[in-house]
């Protein structure tokens, strides 16, 4: 009977009504409505059963029937899985899509460029991966638990590519169907949940929202959030979006059963934040947390070994390429182009637009010099800035178009014959299909940039026309800045001195990665602040002074660290790859928490004054014991009776300088209640919580120094 009762369930999921059980639970009939066709499913429990008379019955009664014999519930539904959602149809759809989308990352490069997914380096959950970032979540795709994946990169580094390779690996090999959204195109709706009904209804619009979100949480359909980081920031008209947490608890209602959930978005504040935290912490129990990061492109990962060591030989800084765009236009062109490209290094980055604006004069019949093309790509950024977008309806852009670039269009026009002489419309219409331009694949009525490297060459050519310019829009920021890391050192400054005036407006990562890629130098203003998740190659720390500081779950390539200095630096979880300690005199104390380095320097470079444990007084021991453990406490919670909300709490924020404690005495303190048991570490995200199993011990420390 607990089987059949499972079959009815099942049917009933899809939509189907019980309408019949006959005698002794021999058959049961299933109908079901859709519109102009009513369906009825005849279901033999009894293998003898003769169901003639049933099929007779309906089909006189207008309903197209169909016998079957009964299946477990899980067949049942595999089966009512691959008709209802058109699994064979809907592959194919979608392998076409992955298909488009390939084809019009290449085809600016010629006929014979070919698409492959690039291997770049990356993390996961803080250890160095092994495979592809697509096949390292493919691999976890099969836990019975639900997982949320985030794969966090910076503009440009291949977001939504490996969005788009994790789509066709589930697509081609795996026994589920994704849910594809891309995050960035739908400024519409203001509500993330009702963003989410929308992707839904688009991927499936003959199958109720109700259906899809059960399927997603049965494992079948998994869902890919591409460009989350595009929702987390206001744009016009836009007051009531829904705040942050929402839209998490939102992903965290379908984050059940089996679900599994991709987010790509770029490094933000949101999940590094306490917000991001305590959201985990409310949900510590219900989904786990798959946290990758994707690093720079190796360049040998991209080029063959002749180009790059043609590119070496002409005296080019190989590191200031790992930029995925410029390396697919130096791997696809051909030889002689890359010939040209190569032979001017400074200018490499600028030979890279102009082939792609000459191209787009032959490719539309478009009569427009390449520095007049750029212009209006220019203005087209410039809008985009002041209005906070970086898609929109492809009328706007026309109407964009027409009212600030007319001076263009008119010399356009001109070079036509008066027979051939296309309108103004006409000429706007060929530059809203403009090859950096043209980017949806999805939905043909959105224009955005091509890729933000593109964006980030335009919008950092209006920061230099304009010396007020002023903005805190990571979206047009980070890419300007990538887009300008591979030029000339004169380039990059011109750049930095643009952004001077909204550095103080921007998070301290944001900052520091400004400075080090335009400039080779450490910001002057770290003091009394701290950074997560940072990654320096070839910096000098320490050359502009940092004060009170901490580094956590950072990596340092090849660095040298400036002792003098150095003041009260604190390094949480950090590595340190072939780096020096240059002087012996430091600026005052400095923190060598966990983490490691090869070779080894961390017994040059930490010089804590307090580092000894013998040298702590027994009672500061305590005192600063319970400091650490008064934080998983709420505010107004009585501190002898257990926390009322989830109680773990990150490392790096166990261990911030205090007014009353140094780092190293909140580290030490955090490692003897680990050792006593009363805290315990978590697998993830470096999070600690208290051990309820020990909480009493916890009691007798507060009634120790009460």
């Amino acid at each position: 009977m607990k089987k059949n009762d499972e079959l009815i369930k099942a049917y009933q999921r899809y939509g189907f009504t019980l309408q019949r059980r006959t005698a002794n639970d021999e058959a049961l009939v299933f109908t079901l409505k859709t519109g102009y066709f009513d369906n009825a499913e005849i279901i033999k429990l009894n293998p003898n059963f003769q169901a003639d008379d049933l099929f007779a019955e309906f089909s006189a009664s207008g309903y197209a029937c169909t016998i079957r014999n009964a299946t477990t519930p899980k067949q049942a539904e595999e089966e009512l899985f691959n008709g209802f959602f058109s699994v064979e149809s809907t592959r194919a759809r979608l392998i076409d899509e992955y298909t488009r989308f390939t084809a019009t990352l290449v085809k600016p490069y010629g006929d014979k460029a070919t698409y492959e997914y690039i291997k770049a380096p990356y993390q996961i959950d803080g250890l160095a991966g092994e495979k592809t970032a697509p096949e390292e979540v493919l691999s976890r795709m099969d836990t019975d638990h639900p997982v949320l994946f985030l794969i966090e990169a910076a503009a440009g580094f291949g977001k939504t590519c490996t969005a788009q390779e994790i789509s066709q690996l589930l697509t081609c090999t795996a026994k589920r169907l994704p849910l594809y959204a891309e995050l960035s195109r739908n400024r519409q709706a203001r509500i993330f949940r009702y963003i989410l009904l929308d992707e839904i209804d688009r991927t499936f619009p003959l199958l109720s929202s109700k259906l899809v979100q059960t399927e997603i949480k049965n494992g079948r359909i998994s869902v890919i959030l591409d460009g989350f980081d595009e929702l987390l920031r206001k744009g016009e008209d836009s007051e009531d979006f829904d705040n942050k947490e929402p839209m998490l608890e939102t992903v965290s209602e379908l984050l059940t059963g089996k679900a599994k959930i991709i987010i790509t978005t770029r490094r933000t504040v949101l999940f590094d934040g306490d917000e991001f935290h305590q959201w985990l912490e409310r949900h510590i129990n219900d989904f786990s947390v798959v946290r990758i990061r994707i690093q720079e492109p190796k360049i040998n990962d991209w080029l063959p070994y002749e180009r790059v060591e043609s590119l070496r030989q002409a005296g080019l800084d190989i590191e200031a390429m790992a930029n995925p765009v410029l390396l697919s236009y130096l791997r696809c062109i051909d030889e002689e182009s890359f010939a040209q490209a190569s032979s001017n290094p400074e200018r490499i980055v600028q030979s890279y637009f102009e082939y792609m604006l000459d191209r787009e004069r032959e490719r539309q019949d478009l009569r427009m010099t390449v520095e007049m093309q750029g212009g209006v790509l220019r203005r087209i950024s410039e809008d985009m800035v002041r209005n906070g977008y970086t898609a929109e309806e492809r009328d706007y852009i026309i109407k964009v178009v027409l009212e600030n670039c007319s001076k263009e269009i008119e010399a356009s026009r001109n070079q036509y014959s008066i027979s051939d002489k296309p309108t103004r419309e006409e000429v706007a219409n060929k530059l809203a299909s403009h090859a950096l331009l043209d980017r949806s694949v999805a939905d043909s009525t959105k224009i955005g940039f091509v890729n933000e490297f593109a964006l980030g060459n335009y919008v950092a050519e209006s920061i230099l026309a304009d010396p007020e310019w002023l903005g805190d829009d990571p979206r047009f920021i980070e890419p300007a800045v990538k887009s300008y890391a591979p030029r000339a050192n004169a380039s990059r400054k011109c750049l930095y001195d643009g952004l001077r005036a909204s550095l103080p407006f921007l998070d301290t990562l944001a900052k520091i990665e400004i400075s080090t890629d335009l400039i080779g130098q450490m910001p002057s203003d770290l003091i009394n602040d701290s950074v997560e998740g940072l990654e320096l190659f070839s910096i000098s720390i320490g050359s502009v002074g940092l004060k009170s500081f901490q580094f956590s779950d950072s990596i340092f390539k090849n660095c040298n660290f400036i002792a003098s200095g150095l003041d009260q630096v604190t390094f949480l979880n950090c590595k340190f790859f072939d780096c020096e300690v240059v002087g012996k005199s430091f600026g005052g104390p400095v923190y060598i928490l966990g983490g490691g380095s090869w070779p080894d320097i961390n017994s040059r470079l930490d010089n804590s004054i307090v580092r000894d444990e013998e040298v702590i007084a027994p009672d500061r021991h305590k005192v600063a014991e319970i400091s650490i453990l008064k934080r998983f406490w709420p505010a107004g919670d009585p501190i002898d009776q257990k926390p009322t909300r989830p109680i773990y709490k990150p490392m790096k924020y166990l261990c911030q300088n205090s007014d009353e404690f140094t780092s190293v005495e909140l580290f030490s303190a955090v490692e003897r209640l680990t050792k006593a048991g009363i805290l315990a570490e978590m697998s993830r995200s470096h999070l600690f919580a208290v051990n309820l199993e020990n909480i009493d011990k916890a009691y007798e420390l507060f009634r120790e120094l009460a």
